[in-house]
């Protein structure tokens, strides 16, 4: 419709046509013709055919040409292929979990991109599971489970569908609950834990963490995780600095950004065809989403760049060592 829009503008413009000529021009009988497909045939008509096969597959067509309405937000075939193969074998080996993905990606009655605002919380047909719809650069860019909308309101006689450049994957849980199912954590669900931390992660928020593995701490000068262990507040004030309030995901990050965080120093975000970094950490897997917020999973903890002397002793020996 926007660029409807500019294309009668730009005929007045040039024309000097009257307004008249412009709302016949909006009103052409072409442009206002009610949908005539249901969602599987206007997903096809649109080029998803992956998804078109997924929802066969997994035994929903019949369901999603129903009397509805529906909003569904349908991965495009990129994004299918963005997949890790293994994920999508498993995937078609099992349908049951192949239900539960597609039906994370349905809301009942047809929700239209002007409804959309900055954490949104919207229910799916997968039970008791919500996609969060963030928006950024003034509404420009919006996602939904931290997925890019690359086209919206494309309408169909039961609903209507906006495109994904990625495939939504239904949380695991809270920032708490993520840690504590992934055994590559263990060392950050241990530093929360004693840290005091694990409740407030665990809370409503919504929160966005930068959060280190295992190999991330390993890469601490020796001593130097241990010294934090025995040192609870200290320990806090480094966890925080991972810490971001809101949820940010990676369509809402700029090349040389500085943001906030909950230990009230910033961290540089820079961009490149390389990747991401935040400060000296690499991104090595953005954009897990979690019931409240987002995990940006990183490969080297990030050292607060001042802190007082009895809370953060161990940055003397940080500056000795070699750098992380």
């Amino acid at each position: 419709m926007k660029a409807q829009v500019i294309a009668c503008l730009a005929i007045v413009a040039c024309c000097n046509a009257s307004p008249e000529a412009l709302w016949k021009f909006m009103l052409d009988p072409s442009y206002l013709q009610a949908p005539t497909e249901k969602i599987p045939a206007l997903a096809e008509s649109l080029g998803l055919s992956t998804l078109v096969t997924f929802v066969q597959r997994a035994g929903l067509a019949e369901a999603l040409s129903g009397a509805g309405p529906f909003t569904v937000f349908g991965p495009n075939n990129a994004a299918f292929a963005k997949l890790p193969p293994a994920l999508v074998q498993e995937l078609l080996k099992n349908n049951t979990l192949l239900a539960e993905v597609l039906r994370y990606h349905v809301l009942g009655g047809a929700v239209y991109s002007s409804s959309l605002s900055n954490e949104l919380l919207a229910a799916t047909l997968l039970p008791n599971e919500k996609i969060r719809i963030n928006l950024y650069d003034n509404n420009q860019i919006a996602t939904a489970s931290g997925r890019l909308i690359v086209a919206v309101d494309q309408n169909a006689t039961n609903g209507v569908i906006h495109t994904l450049d990625s495939v939504m994957l239904p949380p695991v849980g809270t920032v708490t609950g993520l840690v504590q199912a992934m055994a590559a954590f263990s060392t950050l669900l241990k530093a929360v834990s004693v840290a005091g931390l694990a409740d407030t992660l665990n809370g409503a928020g919504p929160f966005t963490v930068f959060a280190p593995t295992n190999d991330a701490f390993n890469k601490l000068p020796a001593g130097t995780l241990q010294k934090l262990l025995n040192d609870p507040k200290a320990l806090a004030n480094v966890l925080l600095y991972h810490v971001v309030s809101g949820t940010v995901y990676s369509a809402g990050l700029t090349d040389g950004e500085s943001v906030p965080t909950l230990n009230k120093q910033d961290v540089k975000i820079s961009i490149s065809q390389g990747g991401v970094k935040v400060n000296d950490a690499n991104v090595i897997m953005p954009d897990v989403s979690v019931t409240n917020g987002a995990v940006h999973v990183i490969d080297t903890v990030l050292i607060p760049p001042s802190a007082t002397e009895n809370k953060m002793y161990f940055i003397q020996t940080l500056k000795s060592s070699t750098r992380l």
